[in-house]
């Protein structure tokens, strides 16, 4: 190993941990006053903001409204407290990501012109470890205990249910994953284990099964104790209790004088309860909460929009604080999503207010279908890129990731690259490949690869059986008639232990798989395969709802194509388009970053010159299961919010007045979220597709006139500055 580069990753690790780390808590710190810069804070901050700072002594609220500079208003809070005289080591800060902390303190650092050495400054767990390696024994912990990432502790969860033989019932049981994270939501949350699975989990609600979940977290909490294991989670828990102990809480009180909180709508139970018994031991109670309860949009995660609608009332004489001055958008978009967000009954009632000069009324469209809908999108997008909007600068933020798949296909056929920041594109998903997999097994049953997948979903068969028939299945004539001839297993496979109930699955699913053709319609086929595997989704994905609709939608798009063969065919023949999360082909440059297409809960915090909405309409936006449900529709109507709010110059609100469906089209009603705005806050707008025949005799200089044209204009636009350019 290079021993240069070793010594520079070892800098770079410690430099966070180590040469900020805090003083113990034991420690008294001599008071040595920084040679800091001076600051202008009037110069450096609005009205709103100086109030903020100029009181930081005692419980504040802030309530930071979408695009206001809350960032701003903690890094000179910090700065200002550090100019006041108070030592780093007196200053937690709090927020979601480790790598927020970093650049919060690095910007003080900036701003001061020297670093803060020993601020307590990280995410709720990477804090809490500071404080358990410093009392571990008191925990029962011994100091040189591993912390184990997600993958560990799935791996240690599979030991666990392993060990308690969970094959004794004969219900389906969760997968380590969900076992793992059914008990991080009942912590989290502070949730019985049969409370998180009414509310995530009810696939499971069975007592045979409950019971064994039980059995399984008891050794999974056994094994952490024998091995000197913790996860995530135990960070928070022994954290927790650690401050029950009457000595750390009042070093607390006597070290940490001011807890500042990012993000606070997103906090959970314990992550409350935790900032809650720091604060409350320090007589002036010096806690700033940042955030913004209109975009409280992480509840399926555990977030307890609670939490900040409530903290008033935990701490007495607590001041509250908006600021609300945005600096990200024009006040066009502004107005429409302060319409929008005052629907909302549970919310602290404000106006952003835009700083930026007058713009473009957001556009409201309604749409033929939800092609349509894709084909404006793509030949606007073309549009904007020849006006001179750069493609990184376009951003397309959808509810759920199916209604991205024929804006993706769409996107491909114009050749605009795109990158998919909903995790993975519509074709990678897992779910997808399981059902495009058994396709390909009835198009060609030799293929390993299809074969390999589809005995990881039949239960109870290992990697070593599974090795073991497909060496013998791949020799014969037919492969899928061979798994179904008598005596196969027996005479085939003599002397080869495979479980019964695995040979009794596997040829149950062949039977289901054997009996369609390569010419059979693709989209009868996925439903009744989607059916075969109902049951393994349910078990193997904890948002197996959302994958089932996933599946609705690669059935609706099967339609197009008459067989198997000419579905399979074209999927193939695109492949290094939709498996790549980024496309570049076309007359793209080479160096042209592409356009974001992302789920809105991906898309907080970050924000685009131009953001279009789609699938704006009744059970697509908000979703069909929120509708009895005033708290999670009220949710969705903040997720709209967000949408919203990340646009900077141009806001696109689009409507299909039809969506394909399985057997033909369906009319769908406007989105509430839409119909209830008030109509001088968008401009309604419409689209015509027109024949390219009749589209041949318009003038490019037409195209000019307006900012909508029909998306066929926009084409022969595109290709008719192709042409010029050769």
């Amino acid at each position: 190993m290079n021993s240069k580069k070793y010594k520079n990753e070892e800098d770079f690790i410690f430099e966070f941990y180590e040469e900020d780390s805090p003083t113990p808590l034991e420690e008294n710190v001599p008071d040595i006053l920084e040679d800091y810069k001076k600051i202008n804070f009037d110069k450096e901050l609005n009205e709103q903001q100086l109030a903020i700072i100029d009181n930081l002594k005692g419980p504040m609220l802030v309530i930071a409204g979408a695009g206001s500079g809350k960032t701003r208003v903690i890094i000179y809070s910090v700065a200002k407290l550090l100019l006041s005289g108070i030592k780093p080591s007196e200053i937690m800060l709090v927020t979601f990501t480790n790598k927020a902390a970093n650049e919060m303190i690095k910007r003080v650092e900036t701003i001061l012109g020297k670093r803060p050495k020993g601020i307590w400054a990280g995410t709720f767990h990477s804090i809490a470890n500071r404080f358990i390696r410093k009392y571990a024994k008191m925990l029962g912990l011994k100091p040189n205990y591993t912390i184990m990432d997600e993958t560990d502790a799935k791996t240690l969860m599979k030991l666990s249910i392993e060990r308690a033989n969970v094959k004794e019932i004969e219900e389906r049981f969760p997968t380590s994953g969900m076992t793992k994270n059914m008990l991080s939501y009942s912590i989290n949350c502070n949730k019985s284990i049969r409370d998180v699975i009414l509310w995530k989990y009810n696939q499971f609600d069975n007592v045979k099964v409950i019971d064994k979940i039980v059995e399984v977290l008891k050794i999974y909490e056994k094994k952490k104790a024998e091995d000197n294991l913790v996860d995530f989670d135990d960070l928070l828990v022994y954290w927790n209790k650690l401050l029950d102990d009457r000595t750390i809480a009042q070093l607390i009180a006597n070290r940490i004088r001011f807890v500042l909180v990012d993000e606070y709508q997103d906090t959970n139970f314990i992550q409350d309860e935790i900032i809650y018994k720091i604060v409350i031991q320090n007589p002036e109670q010096n806690i700033m909460a940042v955030g913004d309860d209109a975009q409280s949009i992480y509840a399926f995660r555990g977030a307890n929009f609670q939490n900040i609608l409530k903290f008033e009332k935990k701490y007495k004489k607590c001041k509250q604080y908006s600021i609300t001055y945005n600096y990200r958008s024009v006040p066009e978009i502004l107005e429409l999503a302060n319409n929008s967000i005052e629907h909302n009954k549970k919310q602290f009632k404000k106006e952003m207010k835009a700083t930026r000069p007058a713009g473009l009324k957001p556009f409201q469209l309604n749409l033929g279908d939800d092609e349509d809908q894709a084909k404006f999108i793509s030949n606007n997008i073309l549009k904007l890129r020849d006006e001179g909007f750069e493609l990184q600068e376009i951003a397309i933020l959808y509810r759920a990731g199916h209604h991205s798949v024929k804006i993706e296909l769409e996107l491909q056929v114009k050749n605009i690259p795109y990158e998919v920041r909903s995790g993975v594109s519509f074709f990678e998903k897992a779910h997808i490949k399981d059902i495009l997999m058994h396709l390909r097994l009835v198009e060609n049953p030799y293929d390993e690869i299809a074969w390999s997948r589809i005995f990881t979903i039949v239960q109870g068969l290992g990697k070593t059986s599974a090795s073991k028939i497909l060496s013998i299945i791949l020799q014969s004539k037919n492969p899928l008639e061979t798994v179904l001839e008598n005596g196969f297993f027996k005479i085939r496979l003599k002397g080869t232990r495979i479980p019964s109930i695995g040979k009794k699955n596997l040829i149950s699913h062949i039977k289901n798989i054997s009996k369609y053709k390569p010419e059979d319609n693709p989209s009868e086929v996925i439903r009744k395969i989607v059916r075969l595997l109902n049951d393994y989704i349910k078990i193997k994905y904890s948002d197996w709802e959302d994958r089932i609709e996933d599946l609705h939608q690669l059935s609706v798009y099967a339609q197009k194509y008459p067989t198997i063969r000419k579905f399979i065919d074209t999927l193939s023949l695109n492949l290094s388009n939709i498996e790549s999360k980024t496309v570049r082909s076309g007359v793209q440059d080479e160096e042209e970053k592409p356009l974001i297409l992302s789920t809105i809960h991906r898309a907080k915090g970050l924000e685009w010159r131009v953001v279009f909405i789609p699938m704006l309409c009744e059970d697509s936006f908000p979703s069909s299961r929120v509708k009895n449900d005033p708290e999670s529709f009220e949710e969705e109507r903040r997720v709209f919010y967000v949408a919203i709010t990340r646009a900077k110059d141009q806001l696109y609100l689009i409507s299909p007045s039809m969506i394909q469906q399985y057997g033909g089209y369906q009319i769908t009603r406007l989105s509430p979220f839409v119909s209830e705005l008030n109509p001088k806050v968008y401009r309604k707008s419409s689209v015509q597709f027109k024949s390219k025949i009749n589209h041949k005799k318009d003038s490019i200089k037409n195209i000019h006139k307006s900012l909508f044209q029909t998306a066929d204009e926009l084409l022969s636009y595109s290709k008719s500055k192709k042409k010029k350019s050769k």
